[in-house]
């Protein structure tokens, strides 16, 4: 095959999948081609829009992007945490423990993303993607499984209770990781006029290889927004990619199983191309609908206070008065006025029903961010 071949362990206790080295002799028909054209226009039109905003724009927008796509891609790993918590959470101190560890997971996948995206351009190598795994497993649950270090152990990819004889994906064996790993940056780094196709066979490869004990899934989607940052092909990180495979997650896994038991490309491509097209077009509307929402909250008050709260909420529609003393470098009372000002105005909204340690919200930006 061309993607690989099945292996036995030395003593034949299980059989593993050994994958080949990049790049991949594969035929892609005019269909498949056409659809290469159509994605690469969709990135162009949602880059286009971000590069024209201003830096303060930017600013604004980048953040419910960038945790949006932090909390789908950990949601494929099976962390529950919602957008809400991790706003909730940076207000009020979350005392659940699970609920906090899940929080850290999807935040340090916002720093990871965001360290990966802010970078000098150059080559994507081995010290960056462990320097980018040891972000993303800080402080979690994975952390006693070697973060920032390529595995040293067999694992497998399967359901609870799974042995390597069951499993339904028994990758390689650790000692061959870092060659393997070497070609995929050989390949990353050679030039490519199809960065798109270069994003989808590295991706599969990243997973097949399986580099890490834990957070190989999450690694593998970061990778692709490394490269088309890196690329120039998005500058900037909003496309929250991981919002479609989450939504189709079950495809999703079959796609680049398919790959390694059938040398199904074209199947695993044609949909990491639906993905990049369905969700440049749902990033535009996005941006869309909250610069038309930031217009009409700015055409209702000119206050110079209550215009710093309004965009502060773009970042965290959460927002306590206290919040505000910070945000708009005022007196308690002051931040007291803004507040009800824009509960009267129907802007905010208090959650808690409380008269003491109040929150507040936005539900419009809210509505914008739950409903894409």
């Amino acid at each position: 095959m061309i993607s690989g071949e099945v292996r036995y362990s030395n003593d034949g206790g299980f059989s593993y999948f050994w994958p080949n080295d990049l790049p991949f002799d594969i035929q892609l028909d005019k269909k498949i081609l056409k659809k290469f054209e159509t994605a690469i226009i969709a990135l162009s039109k949602l880059d286009g829009k971000v590069s024209q905003m201003s830096v303060q724009e930017r600013n604004i927008l980048l953040v419910p992007f960038v945790l949006m796509e932090s909390t789908k891609s950990s949601a494929i790993e099976g962390t529950g945490t919602t957008m809400e918590d991790l706003y909730k959470a940076e207000r009020v101190e979350e005392k659940d423990p699970h609920k906090l560890l899940d929080n850290m997971e999807v935040l340090n996948y916002r720093d990871a993303l965001n360290h990966a995206t802010s970078l000098d351009k150059g080559d994507i190598d081995e010290a960056l993607l462990l320097e980018l795994h040891k972000i993303l497993m800080k402080g979690v649950r994975g952390e006693n499984k070697s973060p920032g270090n390529y595995r040293s152990v067999q694992v497998l990819v399967g359901s609870r209770g799974d042995t390597l004889e069951t499993a339904k994906f028994v990758p390689m064996p650790p000692e061959k990781v870092y060659w393997k790993m070497n070609n995929l940056f050989e390949y990353l780094n050679s030039p490519d006029e199809n960065i798109l196709l270069s994003a989808a066979l590295s991706h599969y490869q990243f997973e097949t290889i399986h580099p890490f004990t834990d957070g190989n899934g999450r690694m593998g989607r970061l990778l692709i927004m490394l490269i088309l940052s890196r690329n120039k092909v998005l500058e900037y990180p909003v496309l929250y990619l991981s919002g479609y495979f989450n939504n189709k997650r079950e495809e999703y896994i079959e796609r680049l199983n398919k790959v390694r038991e059938e040398d199904d490309f074209y199947g695993w491509i044609d949909m990491f191309l639906d993905a990049l097209i369905e969700q440049s077009h749902s990033s535009i509307k996005m941006i869309d609908s909250l610069f038309q929402l930031r217009q009409k909250f700015h055409s209702m008050d000119k206050d110079i206070h209550t215009l710093q709260l309004l965009d502060s909420l773009f970042i965290n529609p959460f927002v306590r008065k206290a919040d505000v003393v910070n945000i708009c470098n005022v007196h308690l009372s002051t931040a007291g006025k803004i507040v009800n000002n824009l509960v009267e105005s129907g802007i905010l909204s208090e959650t808690t029903g409380k008269k003491r340690n109040q929150l507040f919200v936005c539900k419009e930006i809210m509505d914008v961010l739950n409903s894409y």
